[in-house]
């Protein structure tokens, strides 16, 4: 009776493995054919049977391969419908050869057909990913790009970290830093290296306010990029928010040293010392490296406008002095007069750039400022003909 017993289980094992391999054929079948709703259903049956462990390694490989073939035609039919029934056909396919790269008989003689097929699987997401990244859907875009990364990693692909980096800078641009934080320092864990790495890094710790982090960084980025214009820069602008003007501005004047034909560094400079917000507010300064800017580059429009702007603002500052004094006596008076009179030499000085900036970019906004120019200094024929362009 025993004997009888274990013979009917032998067979019922048999008939069941027979089975799985009829459901193999029949979704290999199938998916010749064409006809891959069929194929998904066989091939289906076959992994998610109960016996299905009991397959020989290479039968379940197989198997295994028939199922990323078939999800993946599904993935390139132009059938929407057919793709309606299998949203994660994109999945499986990468699940199925992970599965056959498990076996690595089978793996080794299949090599280039799975890794063609992952790199397919790469690819797909990396696209995805980068018009997810076009139409400005960063959070999508940071998903897939992590995605293709992933897979990239596993094929030991050379370009991985590049795809990680984007992923990283998607996050950036979808303001989730704590990621874009994660990624950076997992590319660092690479070995990835770049001043552009340390940049974003920096970025992604200042917008969380941890401006003791972003120091860290672009101090360890400086000593690997001492002459990287983004790092020396984010820097500055680092200092700058820290109330470190001194420090700020000495960081620049070095810098410009070393590169005096530099007008953005002279711009630059220019701005920090023009802004009368900070304590290291100085208008001839700003004045100065203004002029530098504009010398090196005539047609920097930046500098020119911001030289025009700059000397209407510290007309301004005079103008309010004089609007200060209240009384009538013949000194306040003078006072008052020399005053205006300096306020009104210093809009004189500016308007020129106004007029070259405006000559330049036509833009409503610069046309109201020298409009406001010419106001000031009673030029009526001007401001009739600036009103009637």
């Amino acid at each position: 009776m025993k004997k009888v017993m274990i013979l009917l289980a032998v067979v019922l094992t048999a008939n069941v493995m027979m089975a799985q391999k009829k459901d193999r054929t029949d979704a290999f079948m199938y998916n010749k054919n064409g006809q891959y709703e069929r194929a998904m259903t066989s091939i289906e049956k076959c992994v998610n049977h109960d016996q299905f462990m009991g397959m020989k390694p290479n039968d379940q490989a197989q198997a295994w391969l028939y199922r990323a073939v078939i999800y993946q035609n599904v993935l390139q039919s132009d059938d929407e419908a057919l793709k309606a029934k299998a949203p994660d056909a994109r999945e499986k396919v990468y699940e199925s050869l992970m599965k056959c790269m498990e076996n690595e008989e089978f793996f080794n003689e299949n090599k280039q057909d799975i890794y063609q097929r992952v790199g397919a699987v790469m690819t797909s997401y990396y696209n995805e990913g980068s018009a997810a990244f076009e139409r400005q859907d960063y959070a999508s875009a940071a998903v897939s790009l992590k995605k293709a990364y992933d897979i990239a990693k596993t094929l030991g692909s050379p370009e991985a970290n590049e795809m990680l980096k984007y992923a990283a800078f998607a996050c950036i641009k979808d303001k989730n830093y704590d990621q874009a934080i994660e990624y950076y320092v997992e590319l660092q864990n690479n070995g990835y290296d770049g001043e552009d790495l340390y940049y974003n890094l920096a970025n992604a710790y200042i917008s969380k306010e941890n401006k003791d982090k972003a120091s860290e960084v672009i101090a360890a980025g400086l000593a690997k990029y001492p002459n990287s214009d983004m790092l020396i820069r984010e820097n500055v602008n680092l200092k700058l928010s820290e109330g470190k003007g001194t420090e700020a501005v000495a960081d620049l004047e070095k810098l410009l040293e070393a590169r005096p034909d530099d007008y953005t560094l002279m711009f630059a400079l220019g701005t920090i010392y023009g802004d009368d917000s900070k304590d290291i507010y100085d208008g001839d300064k700003a004045v100065n490296y203004y002029m530098q800017a504009i010398n090196a580059k005539p047609d920097f429009y930046d500098a020119i406008y911001n030289l025009g702007a700059l000397y209407i603002n510290m007309s301004n500052k005079i103008k309010e002095q004089a609007d200060e004094i209240t009384g009538f006596s013949k000194a306040e008076m003078e006072q008052y007069d020399k005053l205006i009179q300096e306020a009104n030499a210093l809009i004189e000085t500016g308007l020129p750039y106004v007029r070259q900036a405006y000559d330049a970019q036509p833009t409503p906004e610069v046309k109201q400022v020298l409009k406001s120019m010419y106001v000031r200094l009673n030029m009526t024929d001007e401001v009739k003909a600036l009103e009637g362009e």
